[in-house]
């Protein structure tokens, strides 16, 4: 991420901070997603890393709640867990996020994220590098910028959408986005959504002995597909 694109973020979060979101509706609502993820990985060094078809990342789950009150955030939370023979990691999201701008056609949010890495194993049987110190484990936190698009394709019930996380702290770099398209129906009082689309994980780890975060570089990225309720 360069800088004018992180300037650009940030000048956001502080406007919507001061200015209340124009909105078709003021209401609460819940949002339930559930994602089925098929996912390689690469890591080490991104020289010379090997993409393995060897992730279990096969679920993501995400809960979100939304409400009318413009200076308090909604709240996001989403667990995806990694497994790998040469690491494994469960990741949890918690998103505070503010709807910069929601109407008929164009839905965007900006916001903050607290990244924790849970459950942690790096170098597992030295599979990485067997030089250096195996079945490192770690329980750590990022902090992470957030940004939610989604534009409406006009006399259809699809919808382009992208979702990107990333920061930077203390020789740690953390990167998670997605994007793809989505179809919602309404059913009753439930809108549901069937979405297909990309996802990255590109983390840069600084926390292994040994290891430089270039060095622990790990990218989990494939295909997805999934289905939201939102009530």
């Amino acid at each position: 991420m360069n800088k004018l694109s992180l300037t650009a973020v940030v000048a956001s979060t502080a406007l919507v901070l001061a200015v209340p979101a124009h909105s078709t509706e003021k209401e609460f609502t819940t949002k339930v997603e559930i994602d089925a993820w098929f996912a390689d990985a690469k890591v080490g060094s991104k020289g010379d890393a090997i993409r393995k078809n060897d992730v279990d990342a096969s679920q993501a789950f995400s809960i979100a709640f939304e409400h009318p009150f413009a200076y308090v955030p909604n709240i996001k939370v989403r667990y995806t867990p990694v497994r790998s023979e040469r690491f494994e990691y469960d990741q949890i999201d918690y998103t505070g996020y503010y709807k910069l701008l929601d109407t008929n056609g164009l839905q965007f949010d900006v916001g903050l994220t607290l990244t924790q890495f849970a459950n942690g194993e790096f170098n597992k049987g030295g599979s990485v590098d067997s030089t250096q110190p195996a079945d490192q484990s770690f329980s750590e936190t990022a902090m992470n910028m957030y940004a939610d698009a989604s534009l409406h394709i006009p006399d259809t019930h699809f919808h382009i959408f992208g979702q990107y996380d990333f920061g930077s702290s203390s020789g740690t770099r953390t990167m998670d986005g997605q994007a793809g398209v989505k179809y919602i129906l309404p059913v009753d009082a439930i809108d549901l959504e069937i979405k297909v689309g990309y996802r990255v994980m590109d983390h840069e780890f600084g926390y292994f002995e040994g290891f430089d975060s270039n060095q622990a570089n790990v990218m989990v990225d494939g295909w997805f597909g999934g289905l939201s309720f939102d009530f």
